[in-house]
């Protein structure tokens, strides 16, 4: 009895021993976003990462100008025969501990996405600290110059790529996607960023970098293979089921008679249903926008008006679907998981073409388009 009482009074004190694993705040380097790019020789891959410089972040600093004590962010480049030899030279390097519980952005440098980045994909998936709602883009070139560009409302360069994804003028492509994608051997699609120079105001009218998005890029199973461009991009992203507000432009009366339409409520279906000749897919988009501008130079009435541009406007986004989709198939990439809705409806199908599915889709895959336009406010007139 005397030791249950002694075990009472001292459990109290065992519960007070406090962390033994504890790591202080300072201790650590929070990787904010990671640049990934082939290295000087096939054999090699280059890492970027950037990270935050706590002791230049201050309140009512100009976001990424810099100022007599520097930029608030780090840059430190490494290769490496894999993502995580290099990254263990840039530990090397550091004073403090590498981690990855803050990283939100990773870019693709195209050489590395074309060579494949199966390398990329296996390091997230053991990389205890990452996390696999990290968004992942793709750049034209190496994905360290995209880090170059001047964040003028944001700190840091990779504040301004997430919150591009997230606005969702494109793509937010996760690496939980692509994972998934990879090891189902199904295609998927991420932002295609662009590059430029521009004239700034903010920065004393000097010529400084800045990023954007001009398309979608393709990947089939881990490697990119084809490219849209921004419109069939956008498209695209709609029949994902992943894309914002859009503003559609049509011109008709030979360029002389314009509207604007803005879409709030962009809304996507696929189904497959089989037929005597095998599976038919069905791909359709549903669309309810606003007129917010209009120029008609035949002054026709609202009834007669707003026919005219739902129809055009069918025209046009089937036209692009359509072009989009016919590249998909070429780059052989299924980014729409086809493949998987084939595998939960018609599973033996399924696995009678699961091993030759990439050449099926580019070669055998019958698919109908259906969009639905209705637009329901009248803008202004000029």
């Amino acid at each position: 009895m005397s030791r249950i009482r002694l075990f009472i009074a001292l459990l109290p004190l065992m519960l007070m021993t406090g962390c033994w694993s504890k790591v202080e705040i300072d201790e650590l380097t929070f990787i904010f976003a990671m640049y990934i790019d082939q290295g000087d020789t096939p054999d090699k891959v280059e890492v970027t990462i950037s990270s935050p410089l706590p002791n230049r972040l201050m309140s009512g600093q100009q976001a990424g100008s810099g100022t007599s004590n520097g930029k608030p962010y780090a840059m430190i480049t490494k290769q490496g025969t894999s993502i995580q030899q290099a990254l263990m030279l840039i530990q090397r390097d550091l004073t403090r501990k590498i981690h990855f519980g803050h990283t939100r952005m990773v870019t693709i440098g195209r050489p590395y996405a074309e060579s494949g980045i199966k390398d990329m994909l296996d390091w997230m998936q053991r990389e205890p600290t990452f996390h696999i709602s990290t968004i992942v883009n793709t750049a034209p070139g190496k994905a360290r110059e995209i880090a170059e560009l001047t964040p003028v409302y944001e700190h840091m360069p990779s504040e301004v790529l997430l919150k591009m994804a997230q606005q969702r003028a494109m793509l937010d492509t996760s690496a939980k996607q692509c994972l998934i994608a990879e090891a189902s051997g199904q295609g998927v699609a991420t932002n295609y960023l662009s590059m430029g120079v521009m004239r700034m105001p903010s920065e004393n009218g000097e010529t400084r970098q800045w990023a954007g998005i001009q398309g979608v890029a393709l990947y089939n199973n881990d490697k990119l293979t084809g490219v849209l461009p921004s419109e069939e991009g956008r498209t695209l992203a709609w029949a994902l089921g992943r894309s914002g507000r859009q503003v559609y432009t049509l011109t008709w009366d030979d360029g002389q008679s314009m509207a604007d339409i803005l879409f709030n409520q962009l809304m996507s279906k696929k189904s497959v249903r089989m037929g005597p000749e095998g599976p038919r897919f069905t791909l359709a988009l549903k669309g309810d926008g606003d007129l917010i501008h209009k120029r008609d130079i035949m002054n026709r009435n609202e009834k007669e008006m707003n026919a005219i541009i739902e129809q055009k406007l069918r025209e046009k986004i089937e036209k692009q679907l359509k072009s989009a989709f016919s590249k998909t198939q070429k780059a052989k990439s299924d980014v729409l998981q086809l493949g998987m809705l084939l595998d939960w409806k018609y599973p033996k199908f399924w696995e009678e073409k699961r091993d030759n599915w990439t050449d099926y889709y580019k070669n055998d895959l019958d698919i109908e388009f259906k969009v639905e336009i209705n637009v329901k406010q009248v803008g202004i007139q000029s």
